[in-house]
Parts: C-alpha cells; sequence; structure tokens
C-alpha cells in the first residue's frame, strides 16, 4: 500500500494528522493546502478500508486515515507481542 501511495503522492496522509482546521483569517493558500489533505484522505482511508478484513472495516469505517493506520499498527503490533 505505501508503495502506491507514495506513487500518488498521498503517503504523507498517513504520516501526518489532519491540519487544525480553518480559522476566520486564512489565505487562500492554505484552504487549498487544507482541502487538498482533506480530499488526499478520503482518497487514502477508502484504499486502507478496500484491503482490510470485513471486521476491522466495520470498526475503522468512520476513522479519518491517519488514525486509521494508527489504530491498525496497534492492532497488529499487540497481536505480533503474543
Amino acid at each position: 500500500m505505501r508503495i502506491v501511495l507514495n506513487q500518488e503522492r498521498k503517503e504523507y496522509v498517513i504520516i501526518k494528522s489532519v491540519p487544525n482546521e480553518l480559522g476566520t483569517n486564512f489565505s487562500r493558500a492554505s484552504e487549498d493546502k487544507f482541502e487538498k489533505h482533506m480530499d488526499d484522505m478520503l482518497d487514502v482511508g477508502c484504499l486502507v478500508l478496500a484491503t482490510i478484513t470485513l471486521e476491522l472495516q466495520k470498526q475503522q469505517e468512520y476513522v479519518v486515515s491517519y488514525e486509521m493506520i494508527q489504530n491498525l499498527k496497534e492492532i497488529f503490533e499487540g497481536k505480533a507481542r503474543q
């Protein structure tokens, strides 16, 4: 999956958390950057959901992609220690 995200230049979405929401005084560039991050986050979230089991999909369905990856890391690291 990282290969696809890297090629699509969307890997940053699983590395960086969601940027703060825009306040009242923001530039057009800030707005564009925020919107791109949100759009890319949706794309990545759908890709992640498509690649995991139905049980995990149900658990992660309404989680943003960064948090989804963090949750999945915790789940699988916990299983690896067992």
